[in-house]
């Protein structure tokens, strides 16, 4: 029983070592076909080249007169058109914002960091995460008694604060005034 065992081992061994050969020889002269098409300029797969462009200069019909046109002749009268170029100016530069160098700046004057920045780094940051304060060794605290100011509301003029006024106001004020049904009401529906 082993020896016939050994045998189809040997068999099938001898099969796939055949069509192992067989495809390399194959991918070789695949390989083989693909560099002669391409360099050997005598190959028939080889598409032909494009003729050259002809170009055919006819003689003028007969009966054509033979005269220039008025814009092409020149006569001592006539003035060559000079043409001026100014310089080039370019716009000013805007102040555009590089991106790497903002992303460092947040990330530097964020909270974990901002302590361990230099004093010249510190003016750069335009927020300041936590306000600090310098305990008695020199480290920089939180400061738990700073209370921020509010800021304030900006002054506005007497007709900006008309213009809020007229804005935010009720709709129907002057039909509940005058005793009537509001317009706002009966088109829109929300009538308060």
């Amino acid at each position: 029983m082993r020896p016939a065992v050994d045998e189809d081992a040997r068999k099938r061994a001898a099969r796939r070592a055949a069509a192992a050969a067989a495809a390399a020889v194959f991918h070789v002269l695949f390989v083989i076909l693909l560099i002669e098409s391409e360099w050997i300029p005598g190959f028939p797969g080889r598409r032909p080249a494009e003729p050259p462009l002809l170009w055919l200069l006819l003689p003028k019909a007969a009966g054509t007169p033979n005269k220039l046109l008025s814009h092409r002749q020149k006569g001592p009268e006539q003035e060559v058109p000079r043409f001026y170029s100014l310089p080039i100016t370019l716009p000013p530069p805007v102040n555009a914002i590089d991106p790497a160098l903002a992303l460092g700046r947040a990330l530097a004057c964020g909270a974990n960091s901002f302590e361990y920045l230099t004093p010249q780094g510190r003016t750069q940051c335009t927020l300041v995460p936590w306000h600090y304060k310098f305990d008695k060794y020199g480290t920089i605290v939180l400061d738990t008694q700073y209370q921020p100011t509010q800021p304030k509301e900006p002054k506005i003029s007497g007709a900006e604060a008309l213009a809020r006024e007229r804005n935010t106001a009720d709709p129907c004020l002057a039909a509940k005034a005058a005793g009537t049904e509001c317009v706002d009401k009966i088109i829109f529906g929300n009538g308060h």
